[in-house]
């Protein structure tokens, strides 16, 4: 089981499910294709507030597909914070999942990323 916090400015909001998934069109999704928030340029928007980001605990495993359309399985990661458009473990940026964000040089742009409990 994976628990997202959400945070912002003052108390933590947490989501907990078997698995998450940021999609194409900026929402994050558990299972069964359940809306838990959408991101903009505003932040996370889990229902009526805005968070600057999220954090997880694993270790975790990410499921990321690129423009190239396959599949890559990351981690375990011990940390993972998705804000600012993307994800980052332990200052580190992992990859882009905002298309309007500006890419580094060396930063890989995904169209989707699982977040897994395990391999799979």
């Amino acid at each position: 089981m994976i628990s997202l916090s959400f945070t912002s400015s003052g108390v933590p909001v947490f989501a907990r499910g078997a698995f998450f998934r940021i999609c194409a069109d900026s929402t994050l999704r558990g299972p069964e294709g359940s809306l838990v928030a959408t991101y903009s340029s505003l932040g996370w928007r889990l229902g009526p507030r805005y968070f600057r980001e999220f954090e997880a605990n694993g270790p975790l495993f990410l499921r990321a597909q690129g423009p190239h359309g396959r599949p890559e399985l990351m981690g375990p990661y011990e940390f993972v914070r998705a804000g600012d458009g993307a994800l980052f473990s332990h200052g580190r940026c992992l990859g882009s999942y905002c298309t309007n964000r500006a890419a580094s040089p060396g930063v890989l742009e995904w169209s989707e990323i699982t977040l897994l409990d395990r391999q799979g």
